[in-house]
């Protein structure tokens, strides 16, 4: 072998192992932080990898699923951020096209975190090269339907997941529903129990947790002005509070705020809000846009 390709060849190796470790040691240099044990300082370009990786692929993929694991599971995740959650994912499906729970777990954590673009684009890159799996476009429905108040595009999410194998018989049904324009407070939550059921990873069901809290919050308070709306119309004057529910009979009592908060009439907007969670819809004639920024809870 000629000394030039021997230096080739040792560049080659070097490069490779460089790249293999770099995923540990980063998450090793980052764990001296004393707010940021498991962030990432730097995530390489997927097509330099490739080539690095020497034909393992598969390898150092797996190695960056753990930094990209971690780096979601941190405790300080929502004070610190998810800037590197998507390059994270999309230079391990990069490497590993397949790695079906790579495209899941960074769809639904950054959709919990507000990054709804973000997670649009990586459930189309799971549908486009990743494995066939229903919950990638099933969850781009909710993303469009719940997060972005499209229903149109929600139903043909949905639908597209209805005829993916494994599929619940239940999402054609929401399919239905979304295109009738009745989606409710109650699709989403019947969506977010079908995909709950899939999902073993406890980091990942926790985010599904908190969006099961959103879907209650917007269902109760939808509840709540309704029956504000029909005091109003008996009485000729609006609520004081939500008190003047109870009391007139129109509701048996005020639901619990599923953030621990206390549901609160807010008199100039005539809506009722949690307490702590500034999540709502908000209502807008014509077709519906994305109209509402989710704020994870602190971390306390």
């Amino acid at each position: 072998m000629s000394s030039t390709r021997r230096t080739l060849l040792l560049t080659l190796v070097v490069g490779a192992t460089t790249l293999a470790l770099a995923a540990v040691l980063s998450l090793r240099l980052a764990s001296q932080a004393e707010v940021r044990p498991y962030d990432v300082t730097h995530v390489p370009n997927g097509a330099v990898a490739r080539v690095a990786s020497l034909g393992h692929r598969n390898l150092v993929s797996d190695l960056y699923w753990l930094a990209m694991v971690q780096y979601v599971g941190d405790p300080f995740a929502d004070r610190r951020g998810y800037e590197k959650l998507l390059p994270l994912a999309e230079l391990v499906t990069d490497l590993d096209p397949r790695h079906g729970y790579a495209y899941q777990t960074a769809g639904i954590v950054l959709s919990a975190a507000g990054r709804i673009e973000e997670s649009n684009r990586i459930l189309r890159k799971g549908i486009e090269k990743g494995p066939r799996w229903w919950t990638f476009p099933f969850y781009l429905s909710f993303n469009h339907w719940f997060y972005g108040g499209d229903y149109a595009e929600g139903a043909r999410w949905a639908e597209v997941a209805a005829r993916m194998p494994g599929a619940s018989p239940n999402i054609s049904h929401l399919a239905v529903s979304l295109k009738s324009k009745a989606g409710s407070p109650e699709d989403a939550l019947r969506m977010l129990d079908e995909l709950r059921a899939t999902v073993t990873d406890e980091a990942l069901a926790q985010r599904l947790d908190e969006q099961r809290k959103l879907a209650v919050l917007e269902r109760d308070a939808q509840l709540l002005e309704r029956a504000a709306a029909e005091y109003e119309s008996r009485r000729g004057a609006p609520i004081g509070s939500l008190d003047d529910l109870i009391r007139s009979g129109l509701v048996d009592r005020i639901p619990p705020d599923p953030f621990g908060g206390r549901y609160e009439w807010r008199a100039d907007e005539r809506r009722v809000r949690s307490s702590v969670n500034p999540f709502r819809f908000t209502l807008r004639d014509g077709p519906r846009q994305p109209h509402f920024q989710y704020r994870a809870p602190e971390v306390r």
